[in-house]
């Protein structure tokens, strides 16, 4: 299932094209390669190779031998890119809409951020989360379950994209600014202004 662009070819010497393996997804697809066609058609430039930041995915791009600027995405594990963008706007839809719930501004971490973890977050554990103000190299995120008995050195800091391979349910959490929590079982999410307030 494949969206994209005509007109482009004449202007720019490509044609922008992403791939999804869902139907449900053709939507969030078509609208990457409207954001993506949008971006080029104003003039700016966006190479073969090139590596773009979609939201909370990376996505890259490679000339194919139809002119066409083919999207690649980071695996799950971001270790290596595979043809398509089904995570990549999977994450834009789910992350969007916890957003929009609480009317919150879409904030979402790099991939190389660091979150903090306790035990039982990758073991399946409900999960609470809160993001704090934090350094550049953190993500703000601390995710604790009820493992967690209030010692701080028994957490571990893992970059965003390895809890998102590990719990790609609390991905859809990600996005949600500074201040904000979340209770993984109901999807409960509200803001704490003592947490906003929090100095990094």
């Amino acid at each position: 299932m494949t969206c994209q662009t005509a007109g482009l070819l004449d202007q720019t010497g490509y044609e922008i094209s992403a791939t999804v393996d869902n139907p449900l997804l053709l939507s969030e697809c078509k609208e990457l390669v409207q954001f993506l066609g949008d971006y080029v058609a104003a003039g700016n430039a966006i190479q073969s190779g090139e590596i773009v930041k979609y939201g909370y995915w990376l996505v890259k791009v490679n000339l194919d031998d139809r002119r066409r600027l083919v999207f690649w995405e980071y695996n799950p594990e971001a270790t290596d890119f595979v043809l398509g963008v089904s995570s990549t706007v999977s994450h834009w839809r789910d992350q969007h809409q916890i957003c929009q719930k609480v009317d919150a501004v879409f904030s979402p971490p790099r991939l190389d951020q660091l979150v903090v973890i306790s035990d039982g977050v990758y073991e399946g554990d409900e999960v609470e989360g809160v993001r704090y103000p934090s350094p550049d190299h953190m993500s703000g995120w601390w995710l604790t379950t009820d493992r967690f008995n209030g010692d701080t050195s028994t957490l571990k800091t893992v970059h965003a994209h390895h809890v998102s391979a590990r719990r790609p349910d609390l991905a859809k959490f990600l996005a949600l600014p500074f201040g904000y929590r979340f209770f993984s079982p109901q999807s409960d999410v509200w803001f704490d202004r003592k947490v906003a307030d929090a100095e990094s």
